[in-house]
């Protein structure tokens, strides 16, 4: 088994550069337009490209300025040429070269993508193997542009363009994230260039929350706008992550921590506190895909996520609003200072205590989880569960357990899997294979023991979740069944079981149109396979 063929060394070399290739150089005699487009103003970047290339046709500096113009607007073919002329006029300047091949790339990528669009959204992906993303992904980003813009007061006038790449090596090209972007630092979605980004969760070992992920990246483009890009990265990563589950939940919850905060966020908060080790704000610039371990990726969320939900405890969404329109014209600490009368440093300090305040508490046995890219399609789910498992002894047993279940030893794998526990208590792979085989055996409410434990530790875990609706089906509790089965689809949606669940459940809620489309996608998926 390979990866996704890789780019070569050259390319990546090349995509490297365009981390900042899109940035203002201070030189640039289009620094005024290239920070029109950050900020999303592409109609006044339009026009002085326009005027630029009127004044001068062959200035290979302004057919540069219309290229990203074009770029930023989704026109890949039109963004070549343009560069094209750039370079035959000067061919020299290895920033302009790297942007074309960027822009050669994304148009490879683009152009075998197929368009579906709402009212507000144009998304771009491929029909075959992701097209059943289309319906979820549509209705949540529709859901986020209500829900973001009663908070945020922010409504984008034109579509909003949404590209999910179909394998890892596009992903690194239309994005310029790389594999270990991925999988050390969790980077499945990116907003930048005009356009949010993300991978497609076919691609990733068990999903992860992909539609939360298209919230989490529009609310991004909401703050460039509202900011005119000028929002710091806490701030940015803060508020994608505490709005992001505001498309299914438009209500803030009492306790808006539960809904920003993972088990293994709450911990690592808790530990921070304990120590008074943190990230800090400083130190999550220019990105946090530049921190060193999954780890602090996780924990700077936290802390931007809960610096986030302070502010909306103390201002509501009246001060959010005013904070980001007062970063327009001044930098963070005195856009804090004007919206809460306090130096920074005491609004940080502030912060802690309301943090101390929250009564977090360490969850055992919570741990970050690691994304990783299957290396094909056909992967052995079983392999890679079983190297997810850290104690020896929990994986020696759970293997035994795995074979004697492949043998029909149903009671014996029971033993070893319970055996396996005692080495590993809160391992939700072990407690979902327990769950797994107790359904087998019909032992349908013991299953719900195990299961339950393993969304507590891991509620980003879609097989959980399809475990339990089929315990939920099985005892013709159709409610929580269909309510768990919707949820798996919001990580893993190439399940054909879940499909097949919920066929079967709206069929007897007399939901004759959403069976008909739960049967669809059981076929499309069926057929892929």
């Amino acid at each position: 088994m390979k990866y996704p063929r890789l780019l070569s060394l050259t390319v990546l070399v090349f995509l490297a550069a365009t981390q900042s290739l899109f940035a203002a150089q201070s030189d640039s005699p289009f620094k005024r337009g290239i920070e029109l487009l950050d900020a999303w103003r592409i109609a006044e970047a339009e026009q002085l490209a326009a005027a630029a290339l009127r004044d001068n046709p062959k200035s290979a500096a302004a057919l540069d300025f219309d290229a990203r113009v074009k770029f930023y607007q989704g026109r890949y073919p039109e963004a070549v040429a343009s560069m094209e002329k750039a370079l035959a006029i000067d061919s020299n300047d290895q920033r302009r070269q790297a942007l074309k091949l960027h822009t050669q790339l994304t148009q490879d990528v683009a152009k075998n993508l197929n368009r579906v669009e709402s009212a507000h959204f144009v998304i771009y992906l491929d029909d075959k193997r992701d097209g059943i993303l289309a319906p979820y992904a549509l209705d949540t980003l529709e859901k986020s542009y209500e829900a973001i813009g009663a908070e945020l007061g922010y409504y984008p006038k034109e579509k909003v363009r949404v590209e999910i790449a179909p394998d890892a090596t596009s992903f690194n090209a239309i994005s310029t994230l790389s594999l270990r972007d991925i999988e050390e630092t969790g980077a499945v979605g990116i907003c930048k260039f005009n356009k949010l980004m993300i991978i497609s969760p076919r691609v990733l070992s068990f999903g992860y929350r992909w539609v939360d992920s298209l919230s989490h990246e529009y609310v991004h483009y909401a703050i460039v706008a509202l900011s005119n890009n000028q929002a710091p990265i806490w701030l940015h990563e803060g508020m994608a992550r505490f709005y992001e589950t505001r498309w299914r939940k438009p209500a803030p919850p009492k306790n808006a921590a539960e809904d920003y905060l993972t088990p293994a966020n709450e911990t690592l908060l808790v530990q921070a506190l304990g120590k008074d080790q943190f990230v800090g704000f400083k130190n999550m610039e220019p990105s946090l895909i530049h921190l060193e371990t999954p780890e602090q990726v996780q924990l700077a969320y936290a802390e931007a996520a809960s610096a986030i939900d302070f502010i909306h405890e103390s201002k509501g969404k009246a001060g959010m609003r005013e904070l980001l329109t007062s970063l327009v014209d001044r930098p963070t600490p005195e856009a804090i200072e004007k919206v809460f009368g306090m130096s920074f440093d005491v609004f940080q300090s502030r912060w802690k205590a309301f943090l101390k305040s929250k009564g977090l508490k360490e969850v055992e046995g919570s741990r970050v989880r690691k994304l990783k890219v299957k290396k094909d399609q056909k992967e052995d789910e079983e392999v890679v569960e079983l190297k997810e498992i850290q104690s020896a002894v929990a994986r020696n047993r759970t293997s035994l357990g795995d074979q004697l279940l492949a043998r029909g030893r149903t009671e014996a794998a029971v033993n070893e899997y319970q055996r396996a526990l005692q080495a590993s208590p809160h391992s939700p792979i072990i407690l979902n294979k327990l769950g797994r085989v107790l359904i087998q055996m019909n032992r349908f409410e013991d299953a719900l023991t195990p299961l339950k434990k393993a969304v507590d530790v891991d509620p980003d875990n879609a097989n959980t979740y399809v475990q339990l609706g089929r315990v939920y089906h099985a005892t013709k509790n159709y409610k929580d069944s269909r309510r768990v089965l919707e949820e798996a689809v919001q990580i893993n949606p190439f399940n054909p079981l879940i499909y097949r669940l919920l066929a079967d459940i709206y069929l007897a809620s007399g939901e004759q149109e959403k069976a008909k489309q739960a049967k669809a996608t059981l076929d499309k998926l069926m057929t892929a396979n």
